[in-house]
Order: C-alpha cells, then structure tokens, then sequence
C-alpha cells in the first residue's frame, strides 16, 4: 500500500457524531458550552442519574452494572450497542426534556477504535465494563455541532444522550485472529506480526532485489468492510518496495514474481495511531497482492 494515496473519505464515530464546526452563529463556543453543561446537569438530576461530569462537559453514569471486569484501553476496538436522544430545554421552561432519536444501534452492533486523546464519547467508553450500561450525555460539541443533523432531528447546539450496552472490547490481536478463524485461513506469523498466507505459488519465479521496481496489484480493507478502501482495480502499480509502509512491504517481500498472497497486519506496522484518512488510528488491514514482474 502507497504511504500517502487513499482513495475514499473516513467517517467520524456513529454514522454522524462529529466534533463541533466553528461556524458563527452568533454565540460564543464558551455560552454554548456552558449552557450544555448547565443543561446536562439539570436532567442528569431530574433523572435521578448519579454520576460525573468530566471537564469537557461529558457526563457519565453507570445505570446497569456488570460484573465483568474487562475494561476498554487506548487503540483497542469496542463493539457496542446505543440509543440516541437529543436533550432540551423548551422556551420559559426550566425543565431538560429529552426525545428518542435514534434506535437504529440498539440491537445492532457498531465498532470503534478508541483514541484516548479524543474527547466526548470515547470519555464515556473508557469508564465502561464489559456487560455494563450506561448513559453518555455529550455536549453538541461532542454531538452535531452548531449545524444539527443534516435531517433535521438534532437541532444546532444541542446535547445529546446515548445509553450504552458495551459488549465487548479486543485487542488488534484478538481482532485479527478472530478473523483469520471467521475467514479460514491458516497464516505465518512473523516476528513483526504479519500474518501472511501465500495464495498462489511459482516456484520459477523472480526473486526480486531491494533495488529493483515492483510492478503490482493490490486491494486493501479494513477488517470490517467488505468494500476496499484502495485498490489498483484492473491496473497495476510501479514502485520500490520501500515506499510502502512496514507490514506490506514486509509482505511484498516474501513473495516471487507471479505470486499472490493474502496479507493481515496490525497498526503497528500499518498506520499506528494515527491513522490516514480512511484508515483510522489502531486499525488492523488486509491486503490481497500480486507481484507481477520486476524492474
């Protein structure tokens, strides 16, 4: 995989939580902010919710405990079931309301990757235990921002609560091989933690040297998709096999001329944790790649 080329644009959290665009509409970040949290504590308290509020303005409180007691960490993928309600505070009224908006993810599972460095929802997540409920309410910072939602249903600054199951949290280890079972396949595994499965052999083959251009074929994706996020399609690609980034260079390598294989590797010799557009921070990828010839 190009260090730098993706071909498609990342989503942000739940199909729609973002972070807060600035905008002006005339009011400052601070009163908004402000008047959430004001907001948040006051149905958080007419709701009989005891919990904590954190210094970004996310409030947390456990409604259902587990008794497990594995817990999130930093870079790991949580799998979760949530509903959404927005919060308000109708016009003369001292009374925080809240509405059902969302219940598209009750049943259904959604994943993230969780980035310790980032605020609001994954605030919530790390205080979690596998098993347990709770209710995240977030500032519309952490929500839809000063815009709402593009349908409509959340309307510019306004907070939001979601009740959270968290059912469970994996390492990219425990991530990866889950897969390789799900997908039957049987890899080697390398020192570096490159799982790679020759899928086509020529023992005639080229064996190519670190100088030499490698003409190529590849189509990646994350370990949740089914669609490719980058892709040479029905053409090729032409580069040395150090402009790629560790786990599939590491993968090219082990391959001949006229061979396939199917690669698996973890961030930490893909993108790490930061990601790259598509890619998100602490994601594991696949790599079905072909080296067709040399230079």
């Amino acid at each position: 995989m190009r260090k730098s080329h993706i071909s498609i644009l990342s989503l942000l959290l739940l199909g729609g939580l973002v972070s807060c665009n600035k905008e002006e509409v005339g009011i400052t970040d601070e009163s908004i902010l402000q008047s959430n949290k004001d907001d948040i504590l006051s149905y958080a308290g007419s709701k009989g919710l005891k919990g904590t509020m954190t210094p970004t303005g996310v409030y947390y409180a456990t409604t259902t405990p587990g008794s497990s007691t594995v817990a999130p960490a930093n870079g790991q993928e949580i799998e979760f079931n949530y509903t959404m309600s927005v919060l308000s505070r109708p016009a003369g009224s001292a009374v925080v309301t809240d509405k059902l908006v969302d219940s598209t993810y009750a049943t259904k599972s959604s994943f993230v990757y969780l980035v310790d460095t980032n605020p609001g929802l994954t605030e919530g997540l790390l205080k979690m235990r596998e098993g347990e409920k709770a209710a995240v309410l977030l500032p519309s910072e952490y929500g839809f921002g000063k815009s709402g939602s593009t349908n409509g249903v959340i309307p510019p600054n306004a907070p939001i609560r979601l009740d959270i199951t968290l059912k469970r949290t994996r390492t990219e280890d425990q991530q990866i091989d889950e897969y390789l079972t799900a997908n039957k396949l049987t890899p080697e595994l390398t020192p570096s933690g490159l799982r790679f499965i020759k899928t086509l052999e020529n023992p005639t083959g080229v064996v190519p040297t670190p100088t030499q251009r490698l003409v190529i074929k590849y189509k990646g994706k994350l370990l949740r998709s089914s669609s490719a996020f980058d892709s040479t399609g029905t053409g090729t690609y032409e580069s040395l096999v150090t402009a790629f980034v560790p786990g599939f260079s590491e993968g090219l390598s082990k391959l001949k001329v006229g061979e396939k294989a199917t690669i698996v590797f973890p961030s930490k010799i893909g993108y790490g944790p930061k990601g790259l557009q598509v890619i998100p921070p602490y994601a594991p990828m696949r790599f079905d790649i072909e080296l067709v010839s040399v230079r």
